[in-house]
């Protein structure tokens, strides 16, 4: 059923999302190659909900392929991971996340996904976007240097039901050649980052010399381009 769908990515890596995803589902009751190949033929994939603690048992599941596929958000080989109200028919909706999706080696196309149950306060490992703010008080910029971020992301520990939408980095007063460290980033509360606290974030760089060197000479022969030409 899938035949003329185009691929879609055959590697990827979870990212964090805050858009929030409705994902319906139906239990399945037999597991196994022959009733994964089955579902896959009429254009639904097999999926597994677990987590959750005490008295929450594993609950196998099947989704319509199409459906799913437009909940993905896709960033080149980065999909966006959201919270995802699931609506399982018969039971209900939970709240979960996509902790794993198996894609066919060959055809690209998701096989299998995993979802987890969680609760406000349980503690998740996310990669957030880095944000950058007040450029126009940097004097650095001002001064013909160059904003260069780094760290893109950052490897956040933080409670499922406050994970932040970025990490904003301030480099107000920041001169050319003056870097923020992670140990200078302040965090939401109750979020942790992990990593060499001397680790660059951003940084404020000048034009190296002899690209400066450059410019000038192109810049002198330009006027005397122009000069020679003025005299013909």
């Amino acid at each position: 059923m899938t035949g003329d769908l185009p691929p879609i990515f055959n590697s990827y890596s979870l990212k964090w999302s805050h858009v929030m995803a409705l994902i319906k589902a139906t239990k399945r009751d037999g597991t196994g190659k022959g009733v994964a190949r089955q579902l896959r033929r009429d254009g639904r994939i097999p999926a597994v909900l677990y987590g959750g603690g005490k008295g929450k048992g594993n609950v196998n599941l099947a989704l319509e392929l199409r459906a799913f596929l437009k909940t993905l958000e896709v960033e080149g080989s980065n999909i966006r991971v959201k919270v995802i109200d699931l609506n399982i028919e018969g039971v209900g909706n939970e709240k979960v996340l996509m902790r794993g999706l198996q894609i066919h080696p060959v055809s690209g196309w998701p096989e299998h996904v995993d979802f987890m149950r969680f609760d406000a306060h349980q503690k998740i490992q996310v990669m957030i976007p880095v944000h950058v703010m007040d450029e126009d008080q940097c004097p650095g910029l001002r001064d013909g240097g160059i904003l260069q971020l780094v760290q893109h992301e950052l490897d956040i520990h933080c409670q499922a039901g406050a994970i932040p939408e970025a990490i904003h980095i301030s480099i107000k007063g920041l001169e050319i050649g003056h870097s923020v460290h992670l140990r200078d980033i302040q965090l939401p509360p109750g979020s942790e980052v992990y990593g060499d606290q001397s680790m660059t974030i951003v940084s404020i760089v000048g034009v190296k010399a002899e690209q400066a060197e450059d410019m000038d000479v192109a810049v002198t022969e330009t006027a005397l381009d122009g000069a020679s030409a003025s005299t013909t």
